[in-house]
């Protein structure tokens, strides 16, 4: 064997909002309400398409870069419009961010892990047809 890799676990980092539907309902918001203004305001949102001769493009609208940088400032998204019912994303879900695998691979729909192997001077089907002819 030359050498064996195995694909990265973690280094990515996710940001995990878990919404109390309840403390929601007393805001007057469901969990669609919640999740429409946290996706905007992080990953951002499209709000129109234009359509030029053969091509056409989205028009996304996120916030600006400073405001989705920390936790914090996350927390402090405002949800209502409301002078009665002010609202921040804060009272009505638990905003965290978590380690995670930088890629998600799946097979058939089920997590998998991979590692890469290079073997130099071997032939591998060979192998495995002997394997395989053993097992009759």
């Amino acid at each position: 064997m030359s050498s064996a890799l195995a694909g990265r676990l973690t280094g990515g980092r996710y940001v995990d909002v878990n919404i109390d539907r309840d403390a929601a309902a007393r805001y007057g918001l469901n969990v669609a309400d919640v999740h429409s203004v946290v996706t905007a305001a992080i990953g951002g949102d499209n709000i129109g398409e234009t359509v030029e001769a053969c091509s056409a493009s989205l028009s996304t609208c996120a916030t600006h870069a400073r405001m989705r940088d920390s936790v914090e400032k996350i927390r402090t998204l405002p949800l209502s419009r409301s002078a009665a019912r002010r609202s921040a994303s804060a009272d009505v879900a638990e905003v965290k961010i978590n380690d995670g695998p930088p890629m998600l691979k799946s097979e058939n729909a089920r997590l998998s892990g991979w590692v890469y192997v290079d073997i130099r001077g071997r032939d591998l089907q060979l192998r495995g047809a002997r394997h395989a002819a053993r097992g009759r």
